[in-house]
């Protein structure tokens, strides 16, 4: 799929996959799932992460953000998709 098109210059939006993907991809989620049940009881003793605060639903939002960065940084098929998941 083209993602970016500027005269003689073309970008492609693309996924690679192989062994060493497959690998970070565990270990990544692995991580990420692990990191996501311990501040789930960690935060549980901040007087902000109450049920009804907006705090706790921002704290994990930005948390599955960085965890969707890191998947696009290692899934990217070129340096533009890369830096895109690096910042």
């Amino acid at each position: 799929m083209d993602w970016i098109v500027s005269g003689d210059f073309t970008s492609e939006w693309a996924i690679r996959l192989d062994r060493l993907t497959a690998i970070m991809l565990i270990v990544i989620n692995s991580v990420s799932a692990l990191v996501h049940l311990y501040s789930f009881g960690y935060m549980a003793h901040d007087e902000n992460f109450g049920d009804d605060e907006p705090y706790r639903a921002r704290f994990f939002a930005y948390l599955s953000f960085f965890t969707f960065s890191m998947l696009m940084l290692v899934t990217s098929d070129n340096l533009l998709q890369m830096f895109f998941g690096w910042e």
